[in-house]
């Protein structure tokens, strides 16, 4: 998973070296695919946050939450773009400024005219956290009937994020796809065996793939 500042593209691998992209931008696997379908902007918009948490914590796995209470991805863009002024505050584009800046609070608004005040990143305990819930709804979309279930995960980040905002994503992201998971998966033997990790650095990955496709390729003991 790249978890991006604008959008964030799934891809997977399952027994084979092919890898292949998810679409993971659309509810609607019918339609016919489109580019933007791979990618899913990085955007929540919050229409009733009570309604929402209260199903969310109903059940452990896949709970009977309401799309219309919290959307995420183009549904959210969408709506974003043609709100008025007043909703500025129900829709939340940032999330990994937020979570890269250690000081950085937040108070979001739904369009109940509910007032949530959400501390900084690395503070945030059981409070609402953007992040376990869009990673959540991110496990929706991979986690299903078309596309199965997946346990591994691995997460690029930015190289400037310190170890303990990276290691707080990580644990944001597992509780989300947790809880993205069906119900009957929720054992013990089950939940042990998901893994989400910390890839390489986005230049780091880069570099990899950049100099194996122009040749570059050291020689005995010759760094590059």
């Amino acid at each position: 998973i790249d978890f991006g500042t604008k959008s964030t593209v799934v891809v997977y691998q399952e027994d084979t070296t092919k890898i292949n992209p998810m679409r993971i931008g659309t509810g609607d696997l019918s339609k016919a695919v489109s580019k933007n379908h791979y990618e899913n902007p990085t955007v929540i918009e919050f229409n009733d946050i009570e309604s929402f948490i209260s199903k969310y914590h109903q059940k452990k796995g896949r709970p009977k939450t309401r799309w219309s209470d919290i959307t995420i991805s183009h549904t959210a863009v969408n709506s974003m773009l043609a709100s008025k002024s007043e909703d500025y505050s129900s829709y939340f584009s940032e999330l990994k400024q937020w979570a890269g800046n250690k000081n950085k609070k937040l108070k979001i608004l739904d369009k109940n005219g509910l007032v949530v005040d959400i501390p900084s990143f690395l503070e945030i305990n059981d409070e609402l956290n953007p992040i376990e819930i869009y990673a959540y709804y991110l496990g929706l979309y991979i986690n299903n009937q078309h596309n199965g279930i997946f346990l591994n995960y691995i997460l690029s980040f930015p190289v400037t994020y310190e170890v303990e905002i990276r290691d707080k994503i990580i644990e944001s992201f597992r509780k989300g796809i947790e809880k993205s998971l069906p119900i009957g998966l929720h054992k013990p033997e089950i939940l042990e065996k998901l893994s989400i990790i910390k890839g390489a650095s986005e230049p780091a990955a880069y570099a990899v793939v950049a100099l194996q496709k122009y040749g570059f390729t050291p020689s005995d003991d010759e760094k590059i």
